[in-house]
Formats: C-alpha cells, sequence, structure tokens
C-alpha cells in the first residue's frame, strides 16, 4: 500500500512537469524564435519544434493521468477489501 502511494506521488510530479513542458512549449509557439531579428525560416523552426514539444508533453501527460488513475482504482479496490 505504501509503494503505491510513492508511485502515485512520482506520477503527480511528473503530471505537473509535463504540464510546465507543455505551457512552455506554448508559449513559445505563439511567440516563435526568441532572437532579436528572427528570419521567416526561424519562425517556422521554432513553431516546428514547439509544436512536437506540446504533442510530446501532452502525451506524456497523459499516460501520466492514466496511470495515476489506474492506481488510484485499485487502491480504493484494495481498501474496500
Amino acid at each position: 500500500m505504501r509503494r503505491a502511494k510513492i508511485i502515485r506521488l512520482i506520477c503527480d510530479i511528473g503530471i505537473i512537469i509535463f504540464l510546465l513542458g507543455f505551457l512552455l512549449a506554448f508559449f513559445w509557439y505563439g511567440r516563435g524564435s526568441f532572437e532579436m531579428a528572427p528570419t521567416e525560416e526561424q519562425q517556422e523552426k521554432a513553431r516546428i519544434g514547439a509544436a512536437l514539444l506540446m504533442a510530446l508533453a501532452g502525451a506524456l501527460c497523459m499516460v501520466g493521468i492514466a496511470v495515476r488513475r489506474k492506481l488510484g482504482r485499485s487502491c480504493k479496490a484494495d481498501d474496500g477489501e
């Protein structure tokens, strides 16, 4: 039982980190390149990178949420027995 709580805590921390990464990528996508005078090609590359980072962070966050929900259900089932 104690092991499940530790795993849930790790999942919670992972979810928060991936959400922060998603938000950072979202702002990066809106701003584009952070250079002083970026060219259109640099803006395009920055937006592609931000979109890929958003997709990756979003997918990892969803995996963390799914694992967290599964652990929550299994712990409730164990407590009910």
